[in-house]
C-alpha cells in the first residue's frame, strides 16, 4: 500500500510530497491533459513507486505508455511536465530528475535543496504493553529487534536476521496479505519451515506476537538479553467477593462527558473554510494535505464539516484521490476472502452507510493511527452529527466498550455481519 509506505519517508521529503506546490502541479496536469479518473489513478500510482523509489524518474516516459488511450496524449510534454513541476523539488531524494529533464527536450530548473530534519531516536525501552503496530510506530529501533535466537530463511532462501520486520514479512509471505484468522495463524504456526524450528518458548511467544498484529490486540514485549518476548498482559488481581457488574449507566453518562469533550477540542469551522477559501469541494483538498502530514486536529475538523454539510458521500464518489485510498485498504483488509472482482463492488455499492462506515475505520485507525477506543468515538460522534444518517458504532454492554459494527464477506458482496 504505497500510501502507507510513504509515510516511512524522512519528514523532510513527506512534507514535500505533501506539499500545496506539488499538490497543486498535479491537480494542473489532471485538468491541462484533461486526464480522466482512471488515468488520474494510474498517475497517481506510478508517482508513488517513484517517491519511494521502486521506479527510476528516467523509466516516466516509458511507463506512462501503459496508460489508458495513451494514443491520444502527448506523453513527452506530460512526462516534462511532471519532471520539473512535480519531481523537481524531489531531486535530491530522488537524485537523476536533471537527467530525465535533459533527456525529454526541457531546461533544467534553477537548484532546489531539501533541508534535513534530524530528528531524535526514540529506543525501544526494554518493556512495554501495547499493541504491535503502535510499538513500530513509537519506538525506532523495534522492527530491527531480534524474535528468536537463530536465523530465518527469507522467501528467496537466503538467511536473514530473525528480527520483527523479518518475522513479520515471513508471515504475510506465507498467508499472503489481509485479514488472518485463528485457522489462518494456527496454519502459519504448524507449517511454516521457519516456525518448525523455534524453541516452544520462542514459538508461543510468536504467536502472542502475529495475534497482535492480527487483532490489534494489547501484548506485554519484554526485551530479554538480545530477545524480544511478548507474552499476554498479566490479569491485575480482584478481589472476587468485590467485583461489580459492568453499570451501563455510568458508562453511559461517561460516554456523554465523553462526546462534549470532543466538541470542545475540535477546530472552528471557520479556520477550515478559511483554507479552502469558503468552497465546500476545496475542503477535499485541505482534508488530503491534513492526512499526509498526519494533522489529527485538522483532519478531524475537515471530516467533522464533510459529514455536516453532507459532502462525504459525494467526495467518495467524486474524488479519485480518496476513493482509491480507500480501494487500496479495502483490498488488503478482505482482498484474500473474495470471490469476486472488489474494484467493481466499491463502484456499483450503492450502501452509502457501509461505504462511510469503511472510509471512517480507514482514516481514523488507519491514517490517523488513533486507538480503537478514541477512533470509534470519533466514528460515533461524527456519524451522529446528522440526524437519521444511521449507525456505524455501537456500545457493547458485555465489556462497557464501543466498536465498530461488523462487516463480512458474502460471495461477490461485502455486507453487514448481521444481514447474512
Amino acid at each position: 500500500m504505497a500510501f502507507d509506505k510513504i509515510q516511512d519517508l524522512p519528514e523532510e521529503v513527506k512534507e514535500l510530497i505533501f506539499s500545496e506546490e506539488i499538490f497543486q502541479a498535479n491537480k494542473d496536469l489532471f485538468k491541462k491533459y484533461y486526464l480522466d479518473r482512471k488515468q488520474i489513478e494510474f498517475v497517481l500510482d506510478l508517482l508513488d513507486d517513484i517517491y519511494l523509489q521502486k521506479i527510476e524518474p528516467l523509466d516516466l516516459p516509458q511507463r506512462l505508455e501503459e496508460i489508458e488511450r495513451a494514443k491520444y496524449l502527448d506523453l513527452r510534454e506530460i512526462s516534462l511536465y511532471i519532471a520539473r513541476n512535480i519531481l523537481w523539488p524531489l531531486e535530491d531524494h530522488l537524485g537523476t530528475v536533471h537527467r530525465l529533464v535533459l533527456r525529454l527536450g526541457g531546461k533544467v530548473p534553477k537548484p532546489r535543496h531539501i533541508h534535513k530534519k534530524v530528528l531524535q531516536a526514540k529506543v525501544f525501552p526494554g518493556r512495554a504493553t501495547g499493541v504491535l503496530e503502535h510499538m513500530l510506530l513509537e519506538y525506532d529501533d523495534f522492527k530491527t529487534l531480534r524474535l528468536s535466537s537463530r536465523k530465518i530463511t527469507d522467501k528467496e532462501g537466503k538467511s536473514i536476521s530473525p528480527s520483527v520486520d523479518n518475522w513479520l514479512t515471513d508471515y504475510i509471505h506465507f498467508l499472503g496479505a489481509g485479514f488472518h484468522n485463528a485457522l489462518d495463524r494456527a496454519k502459519y504456526l504448524a507449517k511454516s519451515p521457519n516456525v518448525l524450528s523455534l524453541r516452544p518458548a520462542e514459538k508461543e511467544s510468536l504467536r502472542f506476537f502475529i495475534i497482535s498484529y492480527d487483532d490489534k490486540v494489547e501484548m506485554d514485549f519484554h526485551l530479554d538479553g538480545s530477545t524480544l518476548i511478548i507474552s499476554e498482559p498479566a490479569l491485575k488481581e480482584e478481589n472476587e467477593e468485590t467485583e461489580e457488574a459492568i453499570d451501563i449507566e455510568q458508562i453511559v453518562e461517561q460516554f456523554k462527558q465523553k462526546l462534549f469533550s470532543l466538541e470542545t477540542k475540535i477546530l472552528a469551522q471557520d479556520f477550515i473554510l478559511s483554507e479552502a477559501n469558503n468552497d465546500i469541494k476545496k475542503v477535499r483538498d485541505v482534508l488530503w494535505q491534513a492526512i499526509g502530514l498526519q494533522d489529527k486536529e485538522k483532519t478531524l475538523a475537515c471530516l467533522k464539516l464533510l459529514v455536516e454539510r453532507k459532502h462525504l458521500d459525494m467526495m467518495l464518489k467524486e474524488d479519485s484521490r480518496f476513493f482509491s485510498i480507500l480501494k487500496r485498504f479495502v483490498n488488503i483488509r478482505y482482498g484474500g476472502k473474495y470471490a469476486g472482482d472488489l474494484d467493481n463492488w466499491l463502484v456499483k455499492n450503492v450502501d452509502k452507510l457501509l461505504l462511510r462506515r469503511l472510509f471512517l475505520e480507514m482514516m481514523l485507525e488507519d491514517k490517523l493511527r488513533l486507538d480503537s477506543q478514541e477512533a470509534t468515538l470519533w466514528a460515533f460522534y461524527l456519524t451522529n452529527l446528522v440526524s437519521s444518517s444511521g449507525q456505524i458504532i455501537y456500545l457493547d454492554e458485555s465489556d462497557g466498550q464501543l466498536k465498530w459494527r461488523e462487516l463480512q464477506v458474502n460471495g461477490e458482496n461485502i455486507v453487514w455481519a448481521n444481514s447474512v
